[in-house]
């Protein structure tokens, strides 16, 4: 007799299960058997288990017709002989040692049976599983689901080992139906002398894309009455023989099966099942009324819309709320306890409080580089409430420094509610209503301190007053305008080029030309160096004594935050481009003074005047023998001011060095072209590596390298196919160690290839990213 049987049934996962069968061959618990169960399977399926019984006498193969995966998980029981029972789903995977940490514990403890953690798994891709994470935070033995009611949460099977003995004793079997393991894996829990909680992964749940599984199918009538069937059983177990888990059971049932319930019937609306409205209502005619402000308002209302038979308001309801456009009206009572409602006819006054609701949204709209200072406008709303009383609110922005918790104030004033049709992330705009705010920074605040830290800094609001006092970081949909504006180097940082070292005989070359703007309008007055009189063409300025003089850098007006508009229209984003005439210019690169102007850096004006370009103050002066050749010079890593919106939609700031440039980025048809520069270009061939965020997973393309100078061709149709939703590829430029390349270009091409759709944009340092969503 085995130690471990093994319940496999399948239906039409012949994809999934050779994988499946595989991780149990190689579990380290070698001595269980597999049970596969062919639930009337029209694919392949039963050839990929005889392939396995052929190489593994462990594996068995039983047949039957299509009846569910209830019967087919008793007709496995019937066959199982070993001494512990699991149960494994067919497009499932099971970790190398789960069965024998399952086995080991109860084998230990005594225990009726055993649970550990799970994860996600979609394509190749793992993450937590919401429904197990808290619950199994912290591993626990000899427990009971009465002390530890988070196992609530835990309603399925296979993340469990159950001993055979207690099994028969409570007589289980399964319901032949879907969701057949709710009140199979409750009954279990409640009838369980102790339980032992695993904190370790022990099963990999499978998120199908194709839309045959269960829960793909969730709102088809047949799939909600069976759920709705398991949940009445389930409560009913809950309530006769432990009515202490009620509150959770009921708390976690209205968030999840009733969500569904509502979205179903919200889907049908008149036209639904009366079977399946009794079923929904049965339900919740034994819900205590307190347990829906567990809701959040929106599906509180829709819940007792549904409860109460409105199907044609429930339906209007759920496509407000879909659409974005249900904002209630938000009223307070009390002046010492104050308690905040949101209004509607259908919800009674006690079920109505929304205090702990209330949270602040706040998003950018817009923010660019103006006379120096990095702007911004931004729109904040609290939750989706309409608040026609919250008249005059006091809004302050400041960013605050991660780690440190150092702030710099931005801006603050006093500001009153308004509509406002902002853009969606699924595209159209909606009306919001909410507070409009402005700020600006001043580069020159970052004193030396804060630069030595090249720290991150996060953009956080408030909104005060009212009895109200809520604050959020500044966030938003990741792949909205605003664009992220082009880093700037800070004015008091090195100059970003030192020229070599060098002997020059003539005292002419040594002439710098004054690229001071202070200077360069008509009747403005020269201004001399910082440590001396400003004495061009001198003589006594040899070459081998020092270097020529660097101008002063020009100073940065300062300007209020902008006013916010009276118009509810979305303004549209005003992206600043750095142009690639002054980046690119080596006269200009090598100007210190050109450099270190971050108003000059993003001027448009200034990249497209033609008189600049023909400047006599750029050419070589006439009659002037040409100095002997220098090589090009270095660039130095100096601190940048790099705007940056993280993997959520977070803005703010990061302050950092870089040794790398990216200059241009752009497509040519399929193909995404990188160019750009590198302080120093070393002895060896770099290469371009895109590492995805994820997983960690590397490409490798070919760069080609002119000096300092680099270019590299990405072919789209060449990367990986994408690891979840959405793929995240840094860009690094391998030279025998990592440089991040610090994007200088606020371009952000996208591109669809092969049915793909790409997009560039910057990392939340300011370095390039190849997103695939």
């Amino acid at each position: 007799m085995p130690i471990l049987s093994v319940i496999v049934p399948f239906h039409d996962v012949e994809r999934y299960l050779g994988p499946c069968l595989d991780s149990l061959a190689a579990q380290t618990l070698r001595d269980l058997e597999v049970i596969c169960v062919d639930d009337g399977s029209g694919d392949g399926g039963a050839a990929v288990v005889e392939a396995r019984m052929a190489a593994d006498p462990r594996v068995r193969l039983v047949r039957q017709d299509n009846h569910g995966v209830g019967r087919a998980r008793n007709t496995g029981l019937r066959h199982a002989t070993g001494r512990y029972l699991a149960f494994v789903d067919g497009d499932d995977i099971v970790p190398p040692r789960a069965f024998h940490r399952l086995v080991t514990s109860l084998e230990s403890t005594g225990s009726d049976l055993a649970c550990g953690n799970v994860m996600r798994l979609h394509r190749n891709l793992l993450v937590p599983s919401w429904a197990h994470r808290e619950a199994f935070a912290r591993p626990l033995r000899r427990t009971h689901i009465t002390r530890h009611p988070l196992l609530v949460r835990d309603r399925m099977l296979w993340n469990k080992v159950y001993r055979r003995s207690f099994w028969e004793s409570l007589g289980l079997r399964f319901p032949e139906r879907m969701y057949e393991d709710q009140p199979v894996a409750m009954a279990a829990h409640v009838g369980a002398s102790s339980v032992d909680v695993l904190k370790g992964v022990v099963y990999h749940w499978r998120l199908r894309d194709e839309r045959s599984s269960i829960t793909e199918r969730r709102l088809e009538p047949a799939n909600l009455r069976d759920r709705l069937l398991s949940v009445l059983e389930t409560s009913s177990l809950l309530a006769e023989r432990a009515p202490q888990l009620m509150p959770y059971f009921d708390r976690d049932t209205l968030d999840i099966d009733l969500a569904v319930a509502v979205e179903a019937v919200a889907g049908l609306g008149a036209a639904a099942d009366a079977e399946l409205l009794d079923l929904a209502c049965g339900y919740l005619d034994g819900v205590e009324p307190e347990a829906l402000l567990s809701l959040p308002f929106a599906r509180r209302l829709m819940v007792r819309l549904l409860h109460l038979r409105r199907l044609e308001e429930l339906a209007a309801v759920f496509d407000r709320d879909r659409d974005g456009r249900l904002w209630p009206r938000l009223s307070a009572d009390g002046l010492v306890r104050r308690r905040w409602y949101a209004r509607h006819p259908a919800l009674p006054r006690p079920l109505a409080e929304v205090t702990g609701e209330l949270a602040l949204t706040a998003r950018l709209l817009d923010i660019g580089w103006r006379d120096g200072l990095l702007c911004g406008e931004g729109w904040a709303t609290v939750g989706r409430f309409a608040v026609e009383e919250l008249r005059r609110m006091r809004v302050r922005v400041w960013l605050q420094e991660r780690g440190t918790g150092d702030r710099m104030a931005l801006g603050e004033e006093i500001v009153s509610p308004a509509w406002r049709s902002v853009a969606q992330e699924g595209g159209g705009a909606v009306p919001e209503h909410g507070f409009c705010f402005g700020f600006a920074l001043d580069p020159a605040a970052l004193g030396p301190a804060r630069r030595a830290r090249e720290g991150r800094w996060d953009l956080w609001v408030e909104l005060k007053g009212a009895g109200l006092r809520l604050a959020a970081k500044v966030a938003g949909p990741r792949w909205l305008p605003p664009s992220v504006p082009a880093p700037v180097r800070l004015t008091a940082a090195e100059p970003p080029f030192v020229p070599a070292p060098r002997r020059v005989t003539d005292p002419a070359a040594l002439r710098v030309p004054s690229r001071d703007v202070a200077t360069s309008r008509p009747g403005a007055r020269s201004r001399p160096a910082p440590d001396e009189p400003s004495r061009p063409g001198d003589p006594s300025r040899r070459g081998d004594a020092e270097p020529p003089f660097v101008p002063a850098p020009r100073p940065v007006p300062v300007t209020r935050a902008p006013e916010c508009p009276g118009t509810p229209d979305v303004p549209e984003p005003v992206a600043l481009p750095e142009s690639p005439d002054v980046a690119e210019s080596p006269a200009l690169a090598e100007s210190p003074a050109l450099a270190e102007s971050p108003a000059l850096a993003e001027s448009p004006a200034l990249a497209e005047s033609p008189a600049l370009a023909e400047s006599p103050a750029l050419a070589e002066p006439p009659g002037v023998s040409q100095p002997p050749a220098v090589s090009r010079p270095v660039r130095r890593a100096g601190v940048w001011v790099v705007p940056v919106r993280g993997g959520r939609g977070v803005w703010g700031l990061r302050l950092r060095r870089a040794e790398a440039f990216v200059s241009e980025c752009r497509l040519d048809g399929d193909t995404l072209l990188v160019a750009g520069e590198l302080a120093d270009p070393g002895d060896g061939d770099p290469v371009l590596r895109l590492v995805r965020r994820t997983d960690g997973e590397e490409m490798y393309f070919p760069l080609t390298l002119a000096g300092h100078r680099f270019r590299a061709r990405v072919p789209l149709g060449d990367v990986d196919e994408p690891v979840g939703r959405e793929s995240c590829w840094e860009v690094v430029i391998d030279q025998g160690r990592p440089l991040r390349p610090l994007v200088r270009t606020p371009a952000r091409p996208a591109a669809t290839v092969a049915g793909r759709r790409f997009q560039v944009d910057r990392s939340d340092d300011g370095t390039l990213m190849l997103a695939e969503r």
